[in-house]
């Protein structure tokens, strides 16, 4: 389907973007790498009569690493954040995470803003920066708030974002001693959205797990933290995991929907499996940081 014809406007800042948006309202949205407004017009989702590009904005493209935070800025590609060093030391989970999207073309193009504004609920980088707690910075024509990223995905493809605002970056937690990281995934082809994606990290302190958290992501309208599973998993050994979290089995609170590419008891059954793996995963990481 081809779009109607629109005003091309491409800003050098996300304030003139958010002033864009101000004045034209609903009529207008905005394109980083396309990579979720051009599916929305090709199906005939979205149809523009304004598109602010903001592709060549500045500022919001680096990885700040201080006081034990990292800040991406929202117009990181998914490909530098699979790709970038010190993102790797400083927390791997978020780069793990942003090069199972798509496909290569797919990550070159597509921005951290433009996936967590879309709010896929099967996309892996809200799932991860739920997981993690990250905090969101969203800006507008004159000021900057912060949301956490739980609050800030408020439901299938929608989020807490005013009309005239934009997602600026976001600060997640760095990778602090005695933590380990699991991302763990299923979809039909390499590159889908994931039928059923889990993230976790896992802290641990005098051989036991002292601190856990888990988030799914295909299972409900938007990632949900598992925080049941959390809780359930708090003082144990690594060893004792699997036991543990197989007795859970069904996962408490999770009755993800059914669709053309699976069912929710599949779904369910999946939840369950890889679970076990990325928390087994984070733990075992942990270990190996403290040998």
């Amino acid at each position: 389907m081809l779009t109607k014809p629109f005003d091309y406007q491409a800003v050098g800042h996300l304030e003139q973007a958010c002033d864009l948006l101000r004045h034209h309202g609903e009529a207008a949205k905005v394109i980083a790498g396309g990579q979720s407004l051009l599916p929305l017009v090709n199906l005939g989702l979205a149809q523009p009569s304004v598109v602010v590009d903001i592709s060549r904005a500045s500022g919001h493209r680096g990885v700040e690493v201080a006081d034990g935070s990292v800040r991406l800025g929202a117009l990181l590609t998914h490909a530098r954040l699979a790709a970038d060093p010190f993102l790797a030391q400083a927390q791997p989970l978020v780069g793990a995470a942003a090069a199972r999207i798509g496909n290569a073309r797919v990550r070159v193009r597509g921005t951290l803003g433009g996936s967590l504004a879309h709010s896929d609920p099967a996309a892996e980088l809200p799932l991860v920066m739920v997981a993690l707690g990250a905090t969101y910075e969203l800006v507008d024509p004159s000021s900057t708030r912060e949301v956490k990223a739980e609050e800030f995905h408020a439901g299938f493809l929608s989020t807490v974002l005013e009309p005239d605002e934009l997602v600026a970056s976001a600060v997640v937690p760095a990778l602090g001693p005695g933590w380990g990281w699991g991302f763990q995934e299923v979809s039909r082809r390499e590159g889908d959205f994931a039928l059923i994606a889990i993230a976790a990290v896992v802290r641990l302190a005098g051989g036991r797990i002292a601190e856990a958290r888990i988030a799914a992501g295909g299972v409900a309208d938007r990632p949900l933290r598992l925080a049941e599973i959390e809780v359930a998993v708090a003082g144990l050994e690594p060893a004792e995991l699997e036991d543990r979290l197989r007795s859970l089995l069904p996962l408490p609170r999770l009755a993800p929907p059914s669709d053309t590419n699976a069912t929710g008891t599949h779904r369910a059954h999946l939840a369950g499996v890889l679970v076990r793996r990325a928390v087994g995963e984070a733990a075992a990481r942990a270990e190996e940081a403290r040998a």
